[in-house]
């Protein structure tokens, strides 16, 4: 035994400002492992401390200084960032974001978020290449670090290129990322069909993306030190245990492509959203494009990471972070809007209230018939009146069924169900006077049938 072993142990927990994920704990834990007198340390982002088992042989002041040295701050991290420069940033991001939406229209980025065909998957791909310059780079980056200096050693050991062989690796890695992306989310697709999801489940999946994309917007902005320690991280230990940080040595072909595509299970926020996204569409299809999008969208941040410390330096990456984390502080605020749109809360318009009847409305002299198309950017008209106390037909003629708007709900009405190409006949009973709302299944699109009392003098429309 030697003389440190009989020496008496003590717990020590020390509160860390401006930890934000798994590549800041296993910094902090190294450093402070390697103090003399200092058994055991792990940090904690969540917790934002520090917790050391220790000797009488180490000092407090060498632990602050180790901590401080590292560019962390003692004390517990603050709601709110003083820094003003931080906060002008953010700002001019705010209004240069705004100014986009102004120009392209609110609903069409909120109708491409769910739009499969087009817009969504440049939704999907420009996610990844945030999180590729964040999160993913955070998590991920460890990984293609740890496989470029392997590939670089063997190469070296071997007299041949080490720059062919860590690049040669890294696309073998990216291709493994991509392909597995690409078949597991088909998988969550094919669970989320077979699943039928209740749209209870469907409206809780939706908040929890959002939720998943405030935090990560707001470490990206960095304007709440102590929200940025919340965002889902990867223990450094579970890491270490599991061989996803550190040095991880890749010997084989099948074991980088292996490794590229085991990164779908890294809790990073970015991709627990979209994962989320594409278990929710039910198409194994739909779901194995929005994942292998992602993939692809990490993928120019990561090769980056294989030849360069980042892709951006100094101010300029700053800059951009916090432009992308107020955008996908944006796009929250949209996925949680159609949440509740979904959920059946309504949001005024500032209109009048009908009191014709609409041109997409036809009669009989027993019923009516509504007419309504179905594409890419939702429903056209949107919105319809009808009179009260006749049967109606409502056609709804679906143009592009593979998106999210071919799928209808209404909760007052008591619908719910799925379009399929070409003309679709659904069956509504005589109703009374009011407003029935109706949204497509992920709550981007969304509709209403305003019925009305038909003035007793009047003759019935043709």
């Amino acid at each position: 035994m030697t003389g440190t072993a009989r020496l008496p142990k003590e717990l020590i927990t020390i509160p860390v400002a401006g930890m934000t994920c798994a590549a800041c704990e296993r910094r902090i834990s190294k450093a402070l492992t390697a103090l003399p007198g200092v058994v055991s340390a792990t940090a904690s982002t969540r917790k934002g401390t520090a917790s050391l088992i220790t000797t009488s042989q180490v000092s407090r002041a060498s632990i602050d200084k180790a901590i401080t040295g590292l560019g962390y701050g003692l004390g517990h991290s603050p709601w709110l960032n003083r820094d003003p420069q931080v906060w002008r940033s953010a700002a001019v991001a705010g209004i240069v974001v705004a100014l986009l939406v102004i120009m392209v229209g609110a609903s069409d980025l909120t109708g491409r978020l769910g739009d499969l065909s087009t817009g969504g998957l440049l939704l999907v791909f420009a996610l990844g290449l945030a999180a590729g310059v964040s999160t993913c780079m955070a998590m991920v980056g460890g990984i293609v670090l740890a496989i470029s200096a392997s590939a670089a050693g063997r190469a070296a050991a071997k007299g041949s290129e080490a720059r062919t062989s860590v690049w040669r690796t890294n696309l073998t890695f990216q291709a493994g990322r991509i392909i597995g992306f690409g078949l597991l989310g088909a998988a969550l697709g094919a669970i989320g069909r077979s699943a039928a999801m209740p749209q209870p489940v469907v409206i809780a999946l939706m908040i929890a993306v959002a939720v998943l994309m405030l935090l990560v917007g707001v470490r990206l902005t960095e304007l709440s030190p102590r929200v940025a320690g919340w965002s889902p991280t990867i223990p450094a230990a579970v890491g270490d245990r599991l061989g996803l940080s550190g040095d991880v040595p890749a010997r084989r072909t099948a074991g980088t492509l292996a490794a590229g595509a085991a990164t779908f299970f890294l809790p990073c926020g970015f991709t627990q959203a979209v994962q989320l996204y594409a278990f929710s569409t039910g198409s194994p299809s739909s779901a194995g494009a929005i994942m292998a999008t992602f993939a692809l969208g990490t993928a120019p941040a990561l090769f980056a990471v294989a030849g360069a410390p980042t892709l951006f330096t100094g101010p300029k990456k700053v800059a951009m972070l916090r432009a992308l984390g107020v955008i996908v502080v944006g796009f929250a605020v949209i996925n949680a809007t159609a949440a509740m749109r979904l959920a059946g809360v309504s949001f005024p318009s500032g209109g009048s209230t009908a009191q014709a009847i609409s041109s997409n409305v036809s009669f009989t002299p027993t019923d009516q018939t509504i007419k309504t198309t179905q594409d890419g950017d939702g429903y056209h008209p949107a919105d319809a009146v009808i009179y009260a106390g006749r049967p109606t037909h409502w056609v709804m003629n679906s143009t592009a069924p593979f998106t999210c708007a071919s799928a209808v709900i209404s909760q007052d009405l008591g619908k719910q169900f799925t379009l399929n190409a070409g003309p679709n006949v659904v069956e509504l009973p005589k109703l009374s006077p009011g407003t029935y709302a109706y949204t497509c299944g992920m709550g981007m699109y969304s509709g209403s049938i305003v019925v009305i009392q038909q003035p007793a003098a009047a003759p019935a429309p043709n």
